[in-house]
């Protein structure tokens, strides 16, 4: 069996519903396996999900630890931890091919290669695409060392890779946390080093996965035949909507993928959601003033702002 699995909290459902349309689009028979982090219990039924708890992972001996750490002190880190571990318990549990996805993604491609690519791979990585010349763009560049080259939004996983993704979760147990001194940037910086520890980890060269703002420069987006392609050559699989991936958009910094954005909207409006605060007070229409306009067609990348940003790395 294969399936894609994700992880929320209760306010996250509707993006985890949006997530499971974007990817019927494709698959009309694909279920989305659910992690669902809270203490009430799972009563209504919802087509297409399957739900677990953290309580159905007490098979690991990684979830005693975690939940001490993190469960009742901070639960992005709860959540971020759990990763590997559901991960893990899926493949235990008949799953030869997983692929986890932060519900913050949007399909608009065909994804099965991804799954085919699970023949032959353990497991699956998505770089960030970052800006690799400090000329060109030097805060992408020194982000691409701090928060680590691989995203850990989506990691794709066989029974081939069950060792690797264990290894990641003794070391989400260890510690998740940002601190640049340790080289740590909570559960995502360990995956720089899963290629070199293990073998059969692929790094998914196709650029149309995982596009956000952190790849604007060198995953080029532009319009051949009416089709969005990236970098001449791919098509856009699925977007990573951040909130910088949005604000980036609505500014037209980005503003090839806003037909993506107008349907990621809709679909969340109609499941209730409030995109002016569901990324913390976003105001949409600030972005169609003048003052915007103008600044998107100057393209301002003033000294001030960078004598701050490097004033900001000696703090």
């Amino acid at each position: 069996m294969q399936t894609f699995c994700t992880i929320i909290t209760p306010d996250f459902l509707p993006f985890a519903k949006v997530l499971l349309a974007s990817l019927k689009k494709y698959d009309a028979n694909i279920q989305l396996v659910v992690l669902f982090n809270t203490s009430a219990p799972i009563t209504k039924p919802h087509d297409g999900f399957i739900f677990f708890e953290p309580k159905n992972l007490e098979t690991s001996p990684f979830l005693k630890d975690i939940e001490k750490k993190y469960a009742h002190t901070n639960p992005d880190h709860f959540r971020w931890a759990l990763k590997p571990v559901f991960i893990h318990f899926l493949l235990e549990k008949g799953y030869d091919k997983v692929i986890y996805i932060d519900p913050d993604i949007f399909f608009v491609g065909d994804y099965s290669f991804l799954f085919k690519k699970l023949d032959e791979a353990a497991v699956l990585l998505t770089p960030h695409w970052r800006d690799a010349n400090p000329l060109d763009y030097e805060e992408n560049f020194i982000t691409l060392f701090k928060d680590g080259l691989y995203n850990a939004g989506f990691i794709g996983a066989s029974t081939k890779g069950k060792e690797a993704i264990n290894w990641w979760a003794g070391l989400c147990s260890y510690k998740i946390e940002k601190n640049l001194s340790k080289g740590l940037f909570d559960d995502q910086r360990y995956l720089d080093a899963m290629p070199v520890m293990f073998t059969n980890i692929e790094v998914l060269k196709h650029k149309g996965c995982n596009i956000s703002y952190w790849n604007m420069n060198v995953s080029k987006r532009e319009i051949i035949n009416n089709k969005l392609t990236i970098n001449k050559a791919y098509e856009p699989v699925f977007i990573h909507f951040t909130k910088d991936t949005i604000v980036n958009i609505l500014n037209r910094n980005d503003n090839l993928l806003r037909p993506y954005l107008d349907e990621y909207f809709a679909l969340l409006q109609s499941e209730g959601v409030d995109t002016s605060k569901a990324w913390g007070q976003l105001n949409e229409k600030k972005y169609s003033t003048q003052f915007y306009t103008t600044k998107h067609k100057l393209r301002l990348r003033t000294r001030l702002k960078r004598f701050f940003f490097k004033l900001s790395e000696k703090l």
